[in-house]
């Protein structure tokens, strides 16, 4: 996996301020007031966090009583509420994705597409079966700083990641890297905070908080990229898929 690479450094003194990817995508729809929000780039079809043209992307969903099961990510939450950042997450976020919590596969494909990723990812699933997948603890990335991820960590099939095969079929890179959004801060952290939050990623990143199968892939259609607007274009599994 490709985690280390991706993962953001913080040094003494830092601070989590937006970068432009969040301020622009995410920002919009945590905190619509926040000062740092870029409501609209020239040649961008971004308004406020969302698209005039709704784009398409192949998920991992998971489904939200995965998250609702798991000691291990209450555990988590219950030392996140109790931390001197916890006023500055955007918990009702969270609530409002809670049927659309995934992780992106492949995204920006065109309509035209559409039927050969579905036949492509449906022809993985029968070679496969069920995928067992761990979810590890906080991640923070080099891109989209202010959102608070879990790393995906798919069970090996015949030795090769089992994305990585899907994304090599679909004629995209392999990424080696399957992230889920699943906080998001509304407000820039002080060093303070941020020290207390990169502890805490620390402490946690090598545990499992989420241990789930999947048997099953999603192609959204989605305005936004929180997939708050995410339409279903087809549910994905060994059987035929379902419009």
């Amino acid at each position: 996996m490709a985690y280390r690479s991706g993962r953001k450094i913080f040094r003494p003194g830092d601070r989590v301020v937006f970068d432009e990817g969040y301020r622009l995508a995410h920002l919009p729809l945590v905190n619509p007031g926040h000062p740092a929000v870029i409501s609209e780039v020239d040649e961008r079809d971004y308004r406020n966090g969302r698209y005039e043209t709704a784009r398409h992307a192949l998920v991992m969903p998971i489904a939200a009583e995965v998250f609702a099961e798991s000691a291990p990510l209450g555990a988590l939450e219950h030392v996140m509420k109790s931390a001197r950042f916890a006023p500055k997450i955007a918990w009702e976020i969270g609530e409002r994705r809670r049927a659309r919590v995934h992780a992106t596969l492949a995204s920006g494909m065109p309509e035209a597409d559409l039927g050969r990723y579905v036949v492509a990812a449906q022809e993985l699933l029968q070679r496969t079966g069920p995928i067992p997948v761990c979810l590890k603890g906080p991640f923070l990335g080099t891109r989209n700083t202010g959102r608070i991820y879990f790393p995906v960590y798919p069970q090996q099939i015949d030795g090769e990641d089992p994305f990585a095969l899907l994304q090599r079929r679909l004629g995209v890179s392999a990424t080696g890297i399957y992230l889920v959004g699943y906080y998001h801060i509304r407000t820039e952290l002080d060093a303070v905070e941020t020290k207390e939050l990169v502890e805490l990623v620390d402490q946690w990143r090598d545990r499992v908080v989420v241990e789930t199968t999947i048997s099953s892939l999603e192609l959204y259609a989605t305005n936004d990229d929180l997939a708050l607007s995410a339409r279903i274009h087809a549910r994905i599994s060994a059987r035929e898929p379902q419009a």
